[in-house]
């Protein structure tokens, strides 16, 4: 299982859209740089606070400063102006967990035009197990010495 894992990220097009809003005033909002009226209204965000129970609130999300990632005209910086005008949201995740041993460092979008989504990113800072090999082999011969005497011991109480 995933949660069982010691360090996860989970990144794509989580397909949350923005709630509660007309397609207008969400591409207002984006021009006049008011994220947080578009944030308030983010179904991913509004599940975590809403319900206690909801898995993905075993993960963590840096705070979302750029603008929303989907729906665009591919090969412009146009919110869909197809006949179907989607509104735009942030599909595009990158959600982590790591019980303390994981710290993002950056969450940013990138503006390639080659597809209705702006890919996203994030550089993390792990701090991750390693084995010095000396020490495995002093620990190791530790349990083998311990174990031979608990041999010993039990060989003499059943004689």
């Amino acid at each position: 299982m995933i949660l069982d894992h010691e360090i996860c990220i989970i990144n794509g097009d989580l397909n949350y859209r923005i709630d509660t809003m007309t397609r207008d005033a969400m591409i207002r909002s984006v021009r006049e740089g008011n994220l947080t009226k578009l944030l308030e209204n983010d179904q991913l965000l509004k599940m975590r606070k809403r319900h206690p129970g909801f898995r993905l609130n075993a993960f963590n999300e840096s705070p979302i400063s750029f603008a929303p990632t989907y729906k665009y005209d591919v090969g412009t910086d146009n919110y869909d102006t197809s006949e179907k005008k989607r509104s735009p949201a942030w599909c595009d995740r990158i959600l982590y967990r790591g019980k303390g041993r994981i710290r993002q460092l950056d969450y940013k979008r990138y503006e390639v035009r080659v597809s209705d989504h702006r890919p996203v990113s994030g550089t993390f800072q792990l701090r991750i197990k390693s084995i010095i090999p000396e020490r495995r082999r002093q620990a190791w011969e530790m349990c083998e010495q311990r174990f031979v005497e608990q041999q010993r011991k039990i060989a003499q109480n059943t004689q």
